[in-house]
């Protein structure tokens, strides 16, 4: 069994983000019990990736030393913050703990990922963008971290949150623009520029209690571009025989949902009733659309995973 723990992909860490996300977008709604299965299926996967951490580290570490598998490695404290906020609702300590550690990681991973591959080695080929799992990730702290009652930390994520959303993402797509990718399993990481913006819109709401109107209107407006943007180019995406990549499509897509709710929100409070439903209807196709794509890619994950175990069986 523990032989059989290298066949983890790395990619399936930033998809159980976006399945636990998407299941707290579905809590929203109602339905808490999607919460609770996709949270401990969230914690089976975070176990059994640190077993393959400590069972099979030079494999790890040469995951870990190609550019775009290490800004995917952030799912990891990515998804340790979610499982903290989880794990709040029934012991505050603990929860707040393990969140606390994710984001503590995160912040060491960014840190030495940025030094690394812009400080000391810069390649616009692989500027791609995975890096915002990395370089946004953290914010995903701010959007689980409400019950955590840690404003100032709140505060420094979201004005470091700036960055990815208003800095970095224009020059990531002129790099597209520039150096278009156009196949491989490259190509779905297109998808993940939806993050950066719908990160910060969240963050933004649940840290500030009167955030500047005028910021998170022009982030939705990216946020909508974005999101047409991605829509244009699912059949493209589609295409394609599934691939560890797809990945890309789930986290991205499950977190604008939560934006767009977090604006209705927002829009309703501020009178904008009309412009509230619209938000609201297109929130409604987000999570129809959304909850299709992540059951799709789970499902081709599970399917390869269990094609790998019985290969090695073999």
């Amino acid at each position: 069994m523990i032989n059989k723990l290298k066949n983890i992909p790395v990619p399936l860490l930033p998809t159980m983000v976006g399945v636990l996300t998407l299941s707290n977008v579905w809590t929203t709604m109602g339905y808490s019990t999607i919460r609770h299965i996709c949270m401990w299926a969230g914690i089976i996967v975070l176990l059994l990736y640190i077993a393959k951490i400590i069972f099979h580290f030079e494999i790890v570490q040469a995951e870990y030393s190609a550019v775009v598998p290490a800004s995917l490695y952030a799912g990891i404290t990515m998804l340790t913050m979610i499982i903290g906020s989880y794990i709040f609702d029934f012991i505050p300590a603990l929860g707040k703990a393990i969140w606390a550690i994710g984001l503590a990681l995160h912040t060491v991973h960014l840190i030495y990922f940025v030094y690394k591959n812009v400080y000391t080695n810069f390649n616009m080929y692989t500027f791609v963008p995975s890096w915002f799992v990395t370089l946004a990730g953290i914010m995903v702290s701010t959007v689980v971290g409400v019950p955590m009652n840690e404003p100032f930390i709140g505060a420094l994520v979201v004005c470091y949150g700036f960055i990815p959303a208003f800095i970095v993402l224009p020059i990531m797509v002129y790099r597209l623009k520039d150096c278009p990718i156009t196949a491989g399993p490259l190509l779905m990481t297109k998808a993940i520029l939806l993050a950066p913006s719908s990160l910060f819109i969240v963050s933004c709401i649940n840290v500030f209690k009167n955030p500047w109107s005028f910021l998170l209107y022009i982030m939705y407006a990216v946020l909508l571009v974005t999101l047409v943007y991605v829509l244009i180019n699912l059949p493209q995406f589609f295409s394609f025989e599934f691939h560890p990549g797809f990945a890309g499509l789930t986290f991205p897509l499950a977190i604008s949902c939560l934006a767009s709710n977090k604006m209705a929100g927002f829009l309703m409070q501020k009178g904008h009733e009309g412009l509230s439903e619209i938000v609201t209807q297109i929130f409604g196709i987000q999570v129809y659309v959304t909850t299709a794509i992540i059951s799709f890619v789970v499902f081709k994950f599970a399917v390869l995973l269990l094609n790998n175990l019985q290969s090695t069986a073999d």
